[in-house]
C-alpha cells in the first residue's frame, strides 16, 4: 500500500464573496488527488503558503490552527486502521470513511431496530437474544436510554458488576456482553459511533468462563428412561420421544426436530438444514430412532409437508414469530416434564433436551471413538465446532460410530 499524504492548503484557484479563499484538505493516495473542503477561508496575505498554516498575525491564528490539526488527526488515525487491516482505499474512499456524518440516534433506538429488522427476516432466535440483552441495559440504566458515547470501558465494567450482583451465571453475562459487542460492532457499520471509541479492546469478552458443566448421564440410564411408566398426560411421553430421538439422532436439538417433516426422512435417513447454522445435516435413523417416527405414523403419513412430532401445526403456526412462540412454549414444558422424568428414573442429573445432545458425545467418546469424528467440542465450546469435525468424515465412518449407542 502507498504512502498517503494529507495537507491542508490555500485552494487559490477559488474566490469567495468576502475576498478569502477557502481551505482544502488535498488528499492524494496513489497519486491520485482529492480536495475538500474544511469549512473555513482565509485570506491569502494571512497564509504561510510555506508552513500550511495561518500567518502569525491572523486574528484567528489559533483557533484555526487547532481545526487543522484535528483534521489532520483525524486522518491520520483512519490510515493507520485502514493499513493495519490491510485494506485498500482511494482518496474518495478515505474522505468518505472519515467526513460522512455520524447518525445521531440512541442505544435502545438503535437496539430496536436492530429488533424489528432480525423479526422481519424471520431470525426470531437473535431478535429473542437481542429483547433479552434490551431487557438486561434498561434495568441497568433505569429505563434511560444514552448515546453511544456513554457506553465507554467505565461502563461496562459496572455492568458486568451489576450482572454478578444479580447472580447470573457466567454464560449468561458472556450472551449479554456478547450480544451488546455486536450491536457497538453494528453501529459503528452504520455509522452510529467512531471505531476510535470502541470499548472493547481493552475490555474482553473472552474473560468469561462460558465452559459447559458435564451434563451426560450413563447409556444405562437411557434403556432407564425408555422402558419407564409414565404419568398418563401426553406431555410426558412427547419429552421422552424427543428426548431419546435427540439421543439416537445425532445430538438433534429440540428445535430441529420440532421442525421435523416427513419429507426429511429418506430410505432409513434423516435429512435436514440446522436451524441455528444452516447447516445440511444427514444421518442413518437406528432402530430405536425409527421405532419413535413410525409411532406418529398417521394418514397425515402420506403429505411430506406435515410436522413429525406433535410440536407444530403446518396450519397454525406460519410465520417464524408463531413458530418460535410455540416452540419456546413446548420446549418448556418438555424439560419439565423430562425432570420429573428424571427423578422417576433416578436419575441425579436434572434431564434437559440439552442433556440427550451431550450424552450422544459423551458416550461416543466413551466408547472409543476417535475424538476427530465426534468432537468434545459439542460440550465444552460450541456446536458448530462439533459440526465442523463432523463434516469432514464420509456417512459411512458415521453410521458405524453411531452404532455405539445402542445398548
Amino acid at each position: 500500500m502507498k504512502n498517503t499524504t494529507v495537507n491542508v492548503i490555500l485552494y487559490k484557484s477559488k474566490i469567495l464573496a468576502t475576498g478569502e479563499h477557502p481551505l482544502m484538505l488535498r488528499v492524494i493516495q496513489d497519486r491520485k488527488v482529492k480536495y475538500k473542503s474544511i469549512g473555513i477561508s482565509c485570506r491569502a496575505d494571512l497564509w504561510d503558503f510555506k508552513k500550511g498554516l495561518p500567518r502569525k498575525n491572523h486574528p484567528n491564528k489559533a483557533t484555526i490552527e487547532a481545526i487543522i490539526d484535528n483534521k489532520r488527526a483525524e486522518y491520520k488515525a483512519k490510515v493507520l486502521d485502514l493499513k493495519r487491516d490491510k485494506e485498500s482505499f482511494s482518496s474518495d474512499e478515505l474522505i468518505e470513511l472519515v467526513e460522512k456524518p455520524v447518525r445521531q440516534t440512541t442505544l435502545f433506538t438503535f437496539l430496536n431496530e436492530l429488533i424489528d429488522r432480525f423479526i422481519s427476516t424471520g431470525n426470531i432466535g437473535n431478535a429473542k437474544t437481542h429483547k433479552d440483552t434490551r431487557r438486561i441495559l434498561l434495568e441497568f440504566l433505569n429505563i434511560k436510554d444514552i448515546s453511544f458515547n456513554r457506553i465507554d470501558q467505565s461502563f461496562l465494567l459496572r455492568l458486568e458488576t451489576s450482572l454478578r450482583k444479580k447472580g447470573l451465571s457466567e454464560v449468561s453475562i458472556s450472551v449479554y456482553f456478547r450480544t451488546l459487542r455486536a450491536i457497538y460492532n453494528r453501529a459503528i457499520v452504520e455509522n452510529i459511533v467512531k471505531a476510535e471509541s470502541y470499548p472493547f479492546t481493552k475490555f474482553k469478552v473472552s474473560k468469561f468462563d462460558i465452559t459447559t458443566r458435564k451434563r451426560a448421564i450413563q447409556k444405562e440410564d437411557l434403556e432407564t428412561i425408555e422402558y419407564l411408566k409414565l404419568p398418563q398426560e401426553p406431555i410426558f411421553e412427547l419429552a421422552r420421544k424427543t428426548f431419546l430421538f435427540s439421543y439416537f439422532g445425532s445430538g438433534i436439538n429440540f428445535i430441529d426436530i420440532a421442525n421435523l417433516k416427513w419429507h426429511n426422512i429418506q430410505d432409513k435417513r434423516l435429512f435436514y438444514k440446522r436451524a441455528k447454522t444452516g447447516k445440511i445435516i444427514n444421518f442413518m435413523l437406528l432402530p430405536p430412532a425409527l421405532s419413535i417416527l413410525k409411532s406418529y405414523e398417521n394418514d397425515t403419513f402420506l403429505d411430506g409437508e406435515d410436522f413429525i412430532f406433535p410440536i407444530l401445526d403446518r396450519h397454525r403456526h406460519v410465520t417464524p414469530q408463531q413458530i418460535a412462540n410455540r416452540i419456546q412454549k413446548v420446549i418448556t414444558q418438555v424439560n419439565a416434564a423430562l425432570k420429573q422424568i428424571g427423578k422417576m428414573a433416578g436419575i441425579k442429573t436434572p434431564l434437559t433436551t440439552y442433556v440427550a445432545r451431550h450424552t450422544f458425545a459423551t458416550v461416543l467418546k466413551r466408547s472409543n471413538v476417535a475424538t476427530a469424528i465426534i468432537s468434545e467440542a459439542m460440550g465444552h465450546t460450541s456446536e458448530f465446532t462439533t459440526r465442523t469435525y463432523l463434516k469432514s468424515f464420509d456417512n459411512d465412518i458415521l453410521d458405524e460410530a453411531a452404532k455405539n449407542l445402542m445398548w
